[in-house]
């Protein structure tokens, strides 16, 4: 069984989102970030671009600060 990782770009940004920007990511979620944007997927499957424990990067955040802000979810 995969982890997916999924995202949404936001427009408002509540004031108390816990938001991390994306130099503050480890590498793989880094990778993980990019690939999504640039493709222009909503979903992807984490092992298509990182290992899986990777994803623990985005546990800390709700928001995500890179081109825009993106909503994150792994499931």
């Amino acid at each position: 069984m995969g982890v997916d990782i999924t995202i949404e770009r936001v427009e408002n940004v509540p004031a108390d989102s816990r938001v991390c920007h994306y130099d503050e990511l480890g590498e793989d979620a880094k990778a993980a970030l990019a690939h999504l944007t640039d493709s222009h997927e909503d979903t992807v499957d984490a092992a298509d671009v990182l290992d899986a424990t990777a994803t623990t990067g985005f546990h800390d955040c709700e928001l995500v600060k890179y081109t825009d802000y993106y909503e994150i979810s792994v499931h």
